[in-house]
């Protein structure tokens, strides 16, 4: 009897079957669970741009926001060609702009000695503090963020793309 794999279409409910033929299986088993097994948890699309939110006042990594950082880590030291990470702690309104900017430079640099702890350099790390500028929402929890972004080699950076420059 051939193995049967049965799967849901990605385009709708529709199931799809594929029958695979029984000779060689194992070893060709074998091989695809090797190479599986092997396989990033994540790639460059999924992880450039990650966020970490934080509860009001708190600057606490959360056990899903370490496997984000897990996966980032893991990622960047797979991939020789990421040279930069920007990490960006922010805000949100609640209490003074001095409070708000320390409160987001403890922020980020808890995600890059985080980062660091997994064996990233502290060379490739930028850590930038905003406070409470630059919010993304009028929603207070919304802005209480880090946001992590990778650069790979030839990437523009923000700042050029804004420009135009390449």
């Amino acid at each position: 009897m051939a193995p049967t794999v049965t799967r849901r279409a990605w385009y709708n409910d529709e199931a799809i079957r594929v029958r695979v033929s029984n000779i060689n299986f194992a070893r060709q088993m074998d091989g695809y669970q090797v190479c599986a097994a092997n396989l990033l948890p994540v790639n460059y699309d999924q992880i450039r741009r990650s966020r970490v939110a934080f509860a009001s006042g708190s600057t606490s990594l959360s056990d899903t926001d370490r496997q984000l950082l897990d996966n980032i880590a893991e990622f960047v030291m797979a991939d020789s060609t990421v040279e930069r990470i920007f990490v960006d702690g922010h805000s949100d309104r609640i209490g003074s702009r001095i409070t708000n900017r320390a409160l987001s430079e403890e922020r980020a640099k808890v995600v890059a000695d985080y980062l660091r702890s997994k064996g990233i350099s502290s060379d490739m790390i930028t850590v930038r503090a905003h406070g409470d500028q630059y919010p993304v929402s009028s929603r207070p929890a919304d802005n209480r963020r880090t946001t992590i972004r990778l650069q790979r080699q030839g990437e523009a950076t923000d700042l050029q793309q804004a420009s135009g420059g390449g």
